[in-house]
């Protein structure tokens, strides 16, 4: 039996807070650009940028934890939602459909 989450996240994975550097590139062949990551899960990542990319875009991303004990994580992930610009840029939440 499972047990139950002592908190109210209804995922079906838990989300890790990151404040991590993440570069991140279109397929398209543009250059690689940076940005933050601030959480990362089994199947999904949201990360802080200056660059919009429509919904349905591939990106390949490295995250890269700023302790050496986490290795980095290479993936491709097709972008499903992206907030409004704000000041510190935009957020671009993205489903990981690759891991390399």
């Amino acid at each position: 039996m499972l047990t139950s989450r002592k908190f109210a996240e209804k995922r079906d994975y838990i989300r890790m807070t990151m404040d991590c550097p993440v570069k991140y590139q279109s397929l398209n062949g543009e250059g690689k650009k940076e940005g933050t990551c601030l959480n990362l899960s089994a199947k999904g990542v949201l990360f802080r940028c200056n660059d919009q990319y429509p919904v349905g875009t591939m990106l390949r991303i490295d995250v890269s934890p700023r302790l050496s004990i986490s290795p980095p994580f290479f993936a491709l992930i097709k972008v499903l939602r992206v907030s409004s610009a704000t000041e510190s840029g935009y957020q671009i939440a993205g489903s990981i459909q690759e891991i390399h």
